[in-house]
């Protein structure tokens, strides 16, 4: 459901299905915190993250950002690089020396072409690097790795018939 959040933006919040899908309110996922200026691309991401088990919450600029991720503690943080209030280098700079959420995973997606950004993004401590338009099936599954690695290791760990 769409709710309003900061500066009367529009601001989201899933639950799981199976457990009011789309509804607002408490759920037992895991939560990821959706950074981007873009309202669209918050509500494609959260959608498809919504079916994996993730509850998606989205913040809509650099500053919001930061202040949804200190208190929600999300399980991992997608931030897009170009946008309001700092963009996403200065809220990946502002995550990294906060000891309060130095150690939440963060993936960032952007649209930039510069081919320096994937080493600039990790040397600010991004933990993955995806390209827009993005591939909502990569995305599932890099999020998935993240947040589900026991999935990954069992079934990496099968033999192949």
């Amino acid at each position: 459901m769409t709710m309003r959040g900061p500066g009367n933006r529009p601001s989201l919040r899933y639950q799981l299905a199976g457990s009011g899908a789309g509804q607002e309110g408490t759920a037992s996922g895991p939560l990821v915190l959706v950074v981007d200026d873009d309202p669209d691309m918050t509500r494609l991401v959260a959608g498809a993250l919504s079916s994996t088990g993730v509850v998606p919450v989205a913040a809509y600029d650099a500053l919001q950002g930061m202040v949804v991720a200190q208190k929600e503690m999300p399980s991992l943080i997608i931030v897009d690089l170009h946008m309001p209030a700092g963009g996403g280098f200065k809220l990946l700079e502002k995550l990294r020396n906060s000891a309060k959420t130095s150690s939440i995973p963060v993936l960032v997606v952007t649209a930039d072409t510069a081919s320096d950004l994937p080493r600039r993004a990790e040397e600010l401590g991004a933990r993955g690097f995806l390209r827009k338009p993005i591939d909502l099936v990569k995305l599932v599954d890099v999020v998935s790795r993240f947040l589900f690695p026991e999935r990954y290791a069992t079934a990496e760990a099968q033999p192949t018939g």
